[in-house]
C-alpha cells in the first residue's frame, strides 16, 4: 500500500506576553470586554397591538350589537353600496394591523 503522506503543520501561536504584569493583562480584558457589542433588538409593538386589537373588538362590538341598522343601511342601494365595501376594507385593515403586531409580538417573522 502505498500512501502520500503530507506533512501536517502545526502553528503555535505566542502572545508575547510572557513579561506583562498583572494589571497590564487586567488593562488588556477591559478593553476586550469594552469594545464587545451587543446585537440588535427590535423593539416589540406591544402598544400598537393593544391599539389595533382594541379598536378591532370595538369595532366588531358595533357592528354586532347594531345589526337592524347596518342591514337596514346597507341594502338601500345606490351610493349606499359603497357602505359594505368601505366597511369590509376598514374591518381588513384594523384586523389584518392587529394580527400582525401581534405575531411581531410573539417573536413569529417572515424569513428574509
Amino acid at each position: 500500500m502505498n500512501q502520500i503522506t503530507q506533512p501536517q503543520t502545526q502553528l503555535a501561536v505566542n502572545s508575547g506576553k510572557a513579561n506583562v504584569s498583572k494589571a497590564e493583562r487586567k488593562e488588556s480584558k477591559v478593553a476586550t470586554t469594552v469594545a464587545t457589542q451587543t446585537p440588535y433588538k427590535p423593539k416589540k409593538p406591544v402598544g400598537q397591538m393593544v391599539l389595533f386589537g382594541a379598536m378591532s373588538l370595538s369595532a366588531y362590538l358595533f357592528l354586532f350589537s347594531n345589526e337592524g341598522l347596518v342591514t337596514k343601511t346597507f341594502t338601500l342601494g345606490g351610493w349606499h353600496a359603497a357602505f359594505p365595501v368601505m366597511t369590509a376594507f376598514a374591518f381588513s385593515f384594523i384586523h389584518g394591523a392587529f394580527a400582525s403586531n401581534l405575531l411581531s409580538v410573539l417573536g413569529l417573522e417572515a424569513k428574509k
